[in-house]
Formats: C-alpha cells, sequence, structure tokens
C-alpha cells in the first residue's frame, strides 16, 4: 500500500464516530482509531498493547456477555449490549480474522454508543407501563344500547330502565353535572313571569 493511500485509509478509519480496533484472540488491541482517545482519555499510544476489556471494563478477561469468546467459538460475527465502566451503553460487535491458512487469528472489535436508543427504550416502557395502569381504570361502553325513544331511558342487562347519565356513569369513567339548555328552558318556562322579563329586555 502507498504511503498517501494508507494515510488516507488512516484518515478514514479515525473520522468514524465508532470506537473501532483490531484486537487478537487475547482481546489485545493492537490497533485503533483516534475516538479511543475521547471514551478512555488516553492518548492512542497507550491503548495500543492494552485489553479492551481492561480499558472498557477495568478487568483482565472478558467480562459476562463479551461476544469475543463466542466468535471464537462460532468463527463468525458476534454482538452484545454492554455497558461500560463509564456508564455508556455501546453495542458490541465482533467480526472474526483469518490469516492465509484459514486460522482465526484475531478480530474487528465495534463499539458503537447506544445510551439514546436505551433511554428511549427505557422511556417507551415506563409509557407502556403507564398506559396498562390507566387501561385498568378505563371502563368501555360498546355494542348495541336499548334506548327509550321517548324518555332516553337505556335497558340495562336485567332489563332496568335507566337514566341516560346513571347508566354511563356505571359503566365508565365518565362523571355528569347537570344544567339545562336554552331549548328546554323556552319549552318549560315560557309562560313564567320572569322568563317574559326576560325576553322583553332582549
Amino acid at each position: 500500500m502507498k504511503q498517501s493511500d494508507r494515510k488516507e485509509w488512516e484518515k478514514t478509519f479515525d473520522a468514524i464516530d465508532d470506537w473501532i480496533c483490531i484486537i487478537d484472540l487475547e482481546s489485545k488491541i493492537y490497533r485503533s482509531n483516534l475516538i479511543a482517545e475521547k471514551l478512555f482519555r488516553l492518548k492512542i499510544q497507550k491503548v495500543i498493547g492494552k485489553k479492551c476489556c481492561s480499558l472498557a471494563h477495568g478487568t483482565d478477561s472478558p467480562v459476562k456477555g463479551c461476544p469475543l469468546p463466542k466468535m471464537i467459538k462460532t468463527g463468525k460475527r458476534e454482538s452484545s449490549e454492554l455497558q461500560i465502566k463509564d456508564g455508556t451503553w455501546m453495542l458490541i460487535t465482533v467480526d472474526p480474522l483469518f490469516n492465509d491458512k484459514g486460522d482465526m487469528t484475531g478480530a474487528v472489535h465495534i463499539g458503537r454508543d447506544i445510551n439514546r436508543q436505551i433511554e428511549f427504550q427505557d422511556e417507551r416502557e415506563l409509557l407502556f407501563k403507564e398506559l396498562k395502569n390507566a387501561l385498568v381504570h378505563v371502563k368501555k361502553l360498546s355494542g348495541l344500547l336499548p334506548i327509550c325513544a321517548h324518555c332516553k331511558k337505556i335497558r340495562d342487562d336485567q332489563g332496568y330502565w335507566n337514566q341516560i347519565d346513571s347508566y354511563i356513569e356505571k359503566h365508565s369513567e365518565a362523571k355528569f353535572s347537570h344544567g339545562i339548555c336554552q331549548e328546554c328552558i323556552d319549552k318549560l318556562y315560557k309562560d313564567e313571569i320572569w322568563y317574559k322579563a326576560i325576553k322583553q329586555k332582549e
């Protein structure tokens, strides 16, 4: 590879916001992009030679759920969501590397910050729980309701006729406050003196 091509490749590699490194089967890093400096507050020279589990988790061997041991067994890409020591959640993906003889020699290790997705998932689960709890307290009216064409009472399942407001209150979370509409005022009180007085002033 030409020197110019190599520099261009390194520039591209370092521009990626995911943490990408090349590790051996013991998880030792022998190449990494510059995002590692921001993640672990170490110069890249200090990152090289360390184990990824040491940097990410402060351990000398892979933590529970680490995809590297599984990749070594399956010989193919493996992924898992892990929380690193600063509290950041990352999606860790490892792809196996093979030499010319077909022997596995290491892996391409990719760590993607998924904190926002985890927060969104937690918010969604909380909202789902709140909605589920709300639905427990909601009663829903459905189906055909037999209603008197004249007085507007509703017949219940036992055959009794109920005032529409009491029926709805019994079968839902709705509550009623009572008033009187203008049409009914005009019909019921048109002969009252006070009503006639009001109408004359209008």
